[in-house]
This record gives structure tokens, sequence and C-alpha cells, in this order.
């Protein structure tokens, strides 16, 4: 399939990171003017039409940063929602400020982001929203509450975001990655030996025994955002070599 996104504008929240630079690189390849919004500018190497500093869980400055990408690149076609960030405590000692700062970033920035185009795409009758979330939706471990919390909660926004977009022809559905080898995983996981080990004999192995690329989600995303993708949605995409199979 050649993906071509000619004339569309996908904005890329958490854009800067592992998987959301693979997803702009894939969505400016085939095309569309992409913009970032994350708190950190893109790598040098990473292409995008441009980038907006913006903490997505919060209200006034997705509204800031939603207005000057409108002005100008027009508004949003395709919104990938890819801000995330990961912290563990057990339940008993989770404290509020993680609570909030997971849920705030993982969810309510998937809302407030998507709120701001999702009326602009049932007016134009066209649109796509991708949501990514984790295989920790779906199989959750010690420590994870909030982490779990925030990415299952990702599954069924997307699913109602479905019902309130279909008859305008306007799709939301969710990628679920399994371990996939990003800075931020690295951040716990540092050694390629530590890595494989999560992929082959952990709770969330799969039994491909592989560790994933960002461009291995990055590919899902474009398809779901193709035309040829126009009749999926309020659909789960788990992109994890098989580890929810086990």
């Amino acid at each position: 399939m050649q993906l071509d996104l000619s004339g569309r504008t996908a904005w890329v929240t958490g854009g800067s990171g592992g998987i959301g630079s693979a997803i702009v690189a894939q969505l400016t390849a085939a095309s569309a003017a992409v913009a970032v919004l994350d708190l950190v500018p893109p790598a040098e190497e990473v292409p995008c039409a441009t980038w907006v500093t913006c903490d997505v869980g919060d209200p006034p400055a997705v509204a800031s940063a939603g207005q000057q990408l409108e002005d100008d690149l027009g508004p949003a076609d395709i919104l990938v929602n890819c801000a995330g960030i990961s912290d563990g405590a057990a339940v008993h000692q989770m404290t509020d400020e993680l609570w909030d700062r997971m849920i705030a970033t993982n969810l309510t920035g998937a809302f407030l982001v998507s709120r701001h185009v999702l009326g602009g795409m049932i007016e134009r009758r066209w649109g796509r929203v991708v949501s990514i979330s984790s295989g920790s939706a779906f199989r959750a471990g010690p420590g994870t509450a909030a982490y779990s919390a925030s990415k299952a909660g990702l599954v069924g926004f997307t699913r109602a975001m479905a019902h309130d977009g279909a008859a305008a022809g306007v799709t939301a559905n969710v990628v679920a990655p399994g371990v996939v080898d990003t800075p931020m995983t690295r951040r716990s996981w540092p050694e390629d030996r530590q890595m494989l080990e999560m992929a082959t004999s952990s709770r969330i192995a799969n039994p491909m025994g592989v560790v994933l690329a960002p461009d291995d989600i990055a590919t899902a995303v474009a398809f779901l955002v193709s035309e040829e993708a126009r009749y999926i949605t309020g659909q789960t995409l788990h992109v994890n070599a098989g580890s929810t199979m086990l």
C-alpha cells in the first residue's frame, strides 16, 4: 500500500519521543503536513512542518497551541495522541501528585486535544484519531495502577469518540504496543539484555521473542489514518508480537 496523505494536516502529540518521532516521519513521508505538540522540540533529523510547545494536560496550553496550529497550517485532519509518561508505585504507596500527573498527561491530554479537533472533523466529514495505549491496559502488573488505568481509559474514551464521529465518517482507533525499544523504555531497562528478557521471559513477553521498533507502531498508525481504513473505527490494534495471546 502506497500511503498518500497529500493535502492532509496531522497533529502528533508527544511527537518528539521514540514512537512519536517515528509516526511523524512516516506521516511526513506520506506527504502530510505534520505538526508536533510536545514539551521538547523534535530531533533535527525528524521532519515536520512545525513544532509547538504544549503540555497536553493543561487546558489553556492546548487551546493556545491548537489556535496557533490552525493559524499556521489549518485545522487538523489527523490527530495522533501519542504523548505519554510512565512511572510506577503500588496503590497504597501512590501519591496524589503521581496519580494526577499520569492521568493528566496520558488520558486527559488525549481528551483535550481530541475535543479541540473533533468538531471540525465532523463538520468537514473527514477525520482520523489514533491514540497510543499500551499492553498494560490489558495486562497490568505490580506498581502500574496509574499507568494501566490511564491507558485503559484511552480505550474506552476512543470507543465513545468513535460513536461521536461515525455518522460523519470520522474514525477513532487505538494502537496498543508491546515491548518497544524507545528512550522511555530504556530508562527502565537500559541494557539490550534487559530488553530481550522483557520480550522473552517477563509477564509481558511475546511468543515471537522480539523487541519491537518504533517504526512497527508507526506503520500501524499510518494504516489507520489512511483512506483504506475508512471503515475501521472503535478498534484496538495490538502490535506486540502476540504477547496478549499468552
